[in-house]
């Protein structure tokens, strides 16, 4: 059926009020979405197939260009920038790819970020030109954004690289390295994540202060595939991280679409990420991970404690405020705890065993007493 001939229709069942005037106009945008799906499908075809042979058309000509050629292109082409590599090795010294490469990455995102912009504009004057068929995937603007971001991410860590030894001995015991460039990625994402509100962008930027105080970074031998050095002061930016998502959650909690908002809630998940991991690590190896000596049994006590302490205050706060995020962190953090403290030992001492009994007795009373309360107050 036409698009006019529903139109027509539709008016009649809206004089007969067989469908309201609401109905009608839902319908009519609905079957202009469902036009063009083909035309979409289109599209999408022509675009992969172009990038498909445009990349095979690149590599089949490249193949068939006489080699001298290609030489002669590449000797001019080191020509040019034979000053900028004696530049190079002369700030870095063995290090100038390094050097080098990351100043490409950092043209490289510049690029990108130039072309995401572009894109995200063109996209928006196509929504408004196309109407109501216009599609996602015809925003490319965020995929360049986040390609950018990557490529800036592997610049700062090749910055990075350069502030290490360059013979480094891992048979005795590793000076720790502070990663300045992974300060100046916190600075550099945050900036861009609040100037473009961009929830990926700030991502970026948590996971650059997760290494910067060495959430990512492993040089000793317990800890190497887990990656946390200093869980203590892990922890501490944890709730750093979850105290400023509630900052922001609260400052504007009417509106959760938000842009405010989001972030709000990508600090309050990192944050609890963060803490959740220094406090499982904590609890195996004590509050600063060195595998040259053995935690003391009373650091490993209060790690523990701290850890079952902050599992069920998590399931607390997330039952009462009715936030699945908390309480979901809450469970599956405690699920590991129990496992790996109880579990592994509970056959093997009587101590362990009977503390797994208290436990369950003390998780049992509390449900108890709390279902008790709840159905007191709904006067059940």
């Amino acid at each position: 059926m036409r698009l006019g001939q529903l139109k027509r229709l539709l008016s009649l069942w809206v004089k007969a009020e067989l469908i309201s005037n609401e109905q009608s106009i839902k319908i009519t945008e609905y079957m202009k979405v469902q036009k063009h799906q083909q035309m979409l499908k289109l599209l999408k075809v022509l675009f992969v197939m172009g990038a498909f042979w445009l990349v095979v058309g690149f590599i089949a000509t490249v193949r068939l260009i006489d080699a001298r050629v290609l030489i002669a292109v590449w000797n001019f082409i080191c020509g040019i920038f034979t000053p900028i590599v004696n530049w190079a090795k002369m700030v870095a010294g063995e290090r100038y790819v390094n050097f080098l490469s990351g100043f490409g990455c950092v043209f490289i995102w510049g690029l990108c970020h130039y072309l995401g912009r572009r894109l995200q504009e063109r996209s928006a004057i196509e929504i408004n030109r196309l109407g109501l068929w216009a599609h996602p995937e015809l925003r490319l603007g965020t995929t360049a954004l986040t390609c950018g971001y990557i490529v800036a991410s592997i610049g700062f860590q090749l910055f990075n690289s350069l502030l290490e030894p360059l013979h480094r001995n891992y048979s005795v015991r590793p000076d720790i390295v502070i990663p300045y460039f992974s300060f100046l990625a916190v600075v550099f994402f945050l900036t861009v994540a609040y100037r473009l509100k961009d929830q990926i962008a700030l991502l970026f930027g948590i996971a650059f202060l997760g290494h910067a105080v060495g959430f990512f970074t492993a040089y000793c031998f317990a800890c190497y595939m887990i990656g946390v050095q200093l869980p203590a002061i892990q922890l501490l930016v944890g709730v750093l991280l979850m105290f400023i998502g509630l900052w922001h959650v609260e400052k504007i909690r009417e509106k959760e679409g938000h842009y405010f908002f989001l972030f709000g809630r990508t600090y309050q998940w990192t944050g609890l990420l963060f803490i959740y991991l220094s406090l499982w690590v904590m609890s195996l190896w004590g509050f600063s991970q060195d595998g040259w000596k053995e935690p003391s049994a009373i650091e490993l006590w209060i790690a523990n404690l701290l850890y079952l302490g902050a599992s069920l205050g998590a399931m607390f706060y997330g039952a009462f405020k009715e936030d699945r995020l908390y309480f979901n962190f809450g469970l599956t953090f405690f699920i590991i705890d129990t496992y790996t403290l109880f579990f592994s030992r509970v056959w093997s001492t009587f101590g362990s065993a009977v503390g797994s009994l208290l436990l369950g007795v003390l998780l049992v009373a509390t449900a108890y007493a709390l279902r008790k309360m709840l159905l007191k107050r709904s006067n059940l």
